[in-house]
């Protein structure tokens, strides 16, 4: 079966070389080359087509369905397993965004104080410079120097698993839309940031056609060409 199915598709494909040089000829400039290329359409190029269709129906008929049945049985197994991921990752997000904070607030006491510990050290080499003669204004230098100084990285709230990562995924939401179409009117850089919605905006040209009237917009006929075999 394959080998006649294979002979008759070299077949299919050597007419249809010859449909597409022809086709590639055409060019209308009068009555006679239009009439010529509507009958190329309509009498060769759509029938063949359509044989050339039919040809491969029953095979990709039947790999789609045999496509849609293991689609099925895979996700009858995996849907639940998504599910379950989904699961745990949230878990373990939440169980590690609260570790962080704590983390962090180990991180902040301990900046703390290391910078209390950093004044008073600086107090009491104030301290020691008045004891040895220092001028009030050598003591004031002492006493106003800034503080630089950085704590030790906290130890970790816990052992975090090799194979389990949490990346940063920022992303942005739109809250006050009008706000955001003000600021673009005076921005126009800001204009990337605004998406028609072509959907809407073609069906409103479909209704309104000619009398289409939205600011920044034009209406257009974007015709096409149909047609059905003989």
């Amino acid at each position: 079966m394959p080998e006649i199915l294979d002979g008759t598709e070299q077949q299919l494909k050597s007419e249809a070389l010859t449909v597409v040089q022809r086709a590639r000829t055409i060019v209308v400039s009068d009555q006679a080359s239009y009439d010529s290329a509507c009958d190329l359409l309509l009498s060769t190029v759509i029938p063949f087509r359509k044989r050339w269709s039919d040809f491969w129906k029953p095979m990709t008929e039947a790999a789609w369905k045999a496509y849609k049945t293991v689609q099925i049985r895979f996700k009858e197994g995996d849907e639940p397993l998504e599910e379950a991921e989904k699961a745990i990752k949230k878990e373990i997000r939440r169980w590690d965004d609260e570790q962080q904070k704590i983390e962090a607030e180990r991180q902040r006491r301990a900046q703390e104080e290391a910078e209390k510990a950093a004044e008073e050290e600086r107090l009491r080499a104030a301290i020691v410079a008045e004891e040895a003669g220092a001028t009030e204004t050598e003591v004031s230098a002492i006493v106003d120097a800034p503080v630089a100084v950085v704590a030790e990285p906290v130890a970790p709230a816990y052992q975090r698993t090799s194979g389990i990562s949490k990346r940063e995924n920022w992303k942005c939401k739109v809250n006050d839309l009008h706000a955001l179409v003000k600021a673009a009117a005076k921005d126009k850089s800001l204009m990337a940031y605004l998406q028609p919605d072509q959907r809407a905006l073609d069906a409103r040209a479909k209704a309104d056609r000619q009398t289409l009237n939205l600011p920044g917009c034009v209406a257009y006929n974007d015709a096409v060409i149909s047609a059905r075999g003989r």
